[in-house]
């Protein structure tokens, strides 16, 4: 198996300072500290380029609109992906963080406990509800018109409908949600079920429809990312990742790997993980390792795109990445 770089990208700043989203054949990206550019997926051609305000808090591209919250000039901007053009923007409250869509509404707000969740329209930028006041909540969730919120520092998962506010649905875990500064909490296993990270490293299955809150057997001790590709659950120990097909305690796959996994995708040939000191690890439907290839110094993030390629957030740059037989 060879890994061939097709493309690249600069974007003038380290990774761990890049956020980035995929949607409308763009990969979009901050870079410069200040500026939000849309790039083709298939050339790395920059498409358009426009001022932001500096480090998005929240970046997303769903539906035919890009979404981001700036952390420095505090607001919320709506592009048309494709070509970038602004289609409306909203005064934020300082320290604003978090963005989900759902049900054709932008939901902010709640990061560490600053500010209120607030919803936006999406095609008017209308403000459509605010809380009454700050909320402490972990990333929210879209899950159909409804968004999930887990209450920081309780086991408390609210379903709140996305144009009103109000409160749909509650479940309690045994134990509190675990509290990280940035990155999931709820992850989405499939159409009709939430993985939740908990305070003790369990991971704990969430269905909405039934209300049922079961443990996911075979979670390894001292789990430190946790990612969904391919239908696996993919839960990193620092020198290895385990892979854990839903309910069944039996690891699928015990990949070894050096330094943290910072993505996983699922490709034609198998599954790509990424470590952030540089390398891609592909596994084959087998569970076995097929090939690895360092691409950069350090890696970020990673993004699947194509049934062979993967998009790579590097030290200082994006790149596109193929694998070939």
């Amino acid at each position: 198996m060879i890994f061939e770089t097709v493309w690249r990208h600069s974007v003038h700043q380290r990774a761990y300072l890049t956020r980035s989203a995929v949607g409308s054949g763009r990969l979009v990206v901050n870079e410069r500290a200040s500026r939000l550019v849309g790039l083709d997926v298939r050339d790395g051609g920059v498409r358009w380029d426009v001022p932001l305000g500096k480090w998005p808090q929240g970046l997303t591209v769903t539906g035919g609109h890009c979404l981001a919250v700036s952390h420095w000039g505090q607001r919320l901007s709506c592009h048309e992906p494709i070509a970038g053009e602004l289609r409306w923007h909203a005064e934020l409250p300082t320290h604003t963080g978090h963005l989900v869509v759902a049900g054709g509404v932008a939901v902010v707000g709640g990061w560490r406990g600053y500010t209120p969740l607030a919803g936006y329209d999406l095609d008017s930028g209308a403000l459509l509800w605010r809380g009454g006041g700050p909320a402490a909540v972990e990333e929210p969730l879209a899950l159909g018109d409804r968004v999930l919120l887990a209450e920081r520092g309780t086991g408390l998962i609210r379903a709140v409908d996305s144009r009103t506010g109000r409160d749909q649905q509650t479940w309690r875990l045994p134990e509190p949600v675990l509290e990280v500064d940035i990155g999931p909490v709820l992850i989405r296993l499939d159409v009709g079920r939430v993985l939740v990270r908990g305070t003790s490293g369990v991971l704990w299955v969430l269905c909405p429809v039934t209300g049922e809150v079961l443990r996911q057997p075979g979670v390894p001790a001292g789990v430190r990312a946790v990612a969904v590709a391919g239908g696996l659950l993919w839960c990193d120990t620092g020198d290895h990742v385990v892979a854990l097909e839903p309910g069944v305690a039996q690891p699928w796959a015990r990949v070894p790997h050096y330094g943290r996994c910072v993505g996983v995708a699922a490709v034609e040939s198998g599954y790509v993980l990424a470590g952030h000191l540089g390398r891609l690890i592909l596994v084959g439907h087998d569970g076995g390792v097929v090939g690895w290839a360092t691409v950069d110094k350090r890696i970020g993030g990673l993004h699947g795109v194509d049934r062979d390629r993967v998009l790579v957030l590097g030290k200082s740059e994006v790149l596109a990445v193929d694998l070939r037989p």
